[in-house]
């Protein structure tokens, strides 16, 4: 594991170690507000500070399991999030003093979820392993966000309902908000991958799929220019 991650940061430009820097100080500011929340004996919060921290080395046992590499906009998108949800939303009760703190939230979380559905797919269009159209790909991610939103819709309520937390704040208006704006931000995901497959421009689509061929020469043999849908 160090091996591999010191053969990683050698490999990396400045940016991405300063990204997977990043990453380790947000991981450990979350570390941090575990041992107080321990300490003063809040176990609530330490116990979904656990969850929270547990969830940011997702992607490094995602990519040990499936022997893939995750570029480190994708860890750092994953850490920014949780951090702003957990440290910032909870702790620092930014959903009571901002309103529109959950739903900068969700949206975004949405679209970034509806681009790693457009890159599963996209991935595995460029394999040759499925051929589909550029609007398969579009509901694919559509479907992947949205569906995600409505299982974190569901964890909210198991929480609120069997440990006594407040993550619904105002109920039924709270999730029905939610999953609209996780609507709306998988949307804007499924169109850029849309017009991307078509043959459209996009910075963001193509850098992120130019990473993960660059980082997984096994999984991509061969592979150089996208190879669109028309």
């Amino acid at each position: 594991m160090i091996n591999r991650l010191r053969t990683r940061w050698r490999s990396w430009q400045w940016p991405e170690r300063l990204q997977f820097l990043t990453v380790a100080v947000l991981q450990l500011a979350i570390g941090g507000l575990l041992i107080g929340a321990l300490v003063e004996g809040r176990w609530l919060v330490a116990f979904t500070a656990a969850v929270f921290l547990a969830l940011t080395f997702l992607p490094a046992l995602i990519e040990r399991q499936l022997a893939v590499q995750i570029p480190v906009e994708l860890t750092l998108v994953t850490c920014v999030l949780l951090y702003a949800a957990f440290g910032l939303g909870e702790v620092q009760a930014f959903y009571h003093r901002f309103w529109w703190w959950d739903l900068l939230l969700h949206s975004f979380s949405a679209f970034v979820r509806g681009l790693i559905g457009f890159l599963l797919v996209y991935s595995l269009h460029q394999t040759r392993r499925v051929a589909l159209s550029p609007l398969y790909f579009a509901a694919t991610a559509f479907g992947f966000a949205v569906t995600l939103g409505t299982l974190w819709e569901i964890v909210e309520y198991g929480m609120d309902w069997g440990f006594g937390f407040n993550m619904q704040k105002s109920g039924l208006d709270d999730t029905m908000t939610d999953l609209m704006v996780d609507v709306a931000g998988a949307a804007v995901a499924a169109w850029i991958g849309y017009g991307y497959v078509k043959g459209g421009n996009s910075r963001l689509a193509d850098r992120l799929f130019r990473r993960v061929v660059a980082s997984n020469p096994r999984l991509f043999p061969g592979s150089r220019e996208p190879n669109r849908s028309g």
